[in-house]
C-alpha cells in the first residue's frame, strides 16, 4: 500500500474534532509552508463566525515559514496527539481517547520515517505554553512534517 493510501485514514483520525485540520501529500512545487498556508485559509473560512473583528494572521506561505521552529519526532508524536485529543483552550478537556490519537500520531511518524522534517510554531503544549500565531485565532498550533517525496500537517486552532 502506498503510503499517502496509510496516512489517509491515520491523519484523518486524528483530526475528527472540528477544531482539528489535517492535509498530506505528495511533494510539490509548494514548500511545506505554503502548504500549512492552504490549510490555515480553509481553516480561517470555516472559523470566520468565531473571529474577533479586525483580527490578523500570516498572509503568505513566507510568514508562516518564519513561525517555524524544529521539533524531534519524540515532540511531534507529544504534538499531533495533544492536538488531536485535547482542547487548545482547555487543555484538561479531553476530546477523544488518547491512547488511540497517540497511536494514530505514531504510526503517521513512523511511516515517513527517521529521516523527516518536523516543524511547528509551539515552544511547549499543555500549561505554560508558547506559540508564534498561524492563524487569525487566539490559538493555533500546527506540526508539519516532510521528506523528499511527502507531507503531512495537523492544525489545531481555538478562541477563548
Amino acid at each position: 500500500m502506498e503510503i499517502l493510501e496509510q496516512l489517509a485514514p491515520l491523519l484523518g483520525s486524528l483530526a475528527t474534532s472540528s477544531h482539528v485540520y489535517a492535509k498530506w501529500g505528495a511533494i510539490s512545487e509548494a514548500t511545506v509552508a505554503e502548504q500549512v498556508f492552504a490549510l490555515v485559509m480553509v481553516a480561517q473560512a470555516d472559523w470566520a463566525h468565531q473571529a474577533i473583528a479586525g483580527a490578523v494572521g500570516p498572509v503568505s506561505g513566507r510568514e508562516i515559514e518564519a513561525a517555524l521552529e524544529p521539533v524531534d519526532m519524540v515532540g511531534t508524536i507529544e504534538l499531533m496527539t495533544t492536538l488531536s485529543a485535547f482542547d487548545l483552550v482547555y487543555p484538561r478537556h479531553l476530546l477523544r481517547d488518547r491512547d488511540h490519537a497517540e497511536r494514530a500520531a505514531t504510526r503517521v511518524a513512523k511511516l515517513l520515517g527517521p529521516g523527516a522534517s518536523w516543524v511547528t510554531n509551539t515552544e511547549s503544549i499543555g500549561d505554560g505554553r508558547a506559540w508564534t500565531p498561524v492563524t487569525r485565532h487566539g490559538i493555533d498550533v500546527v506540526v508539519a512534517g516532510s521528506t523528499a517525496e511527502h507531507f503531512v500537517i495537523l492544525l489545531a486552532l481555538g478562541d477563548d
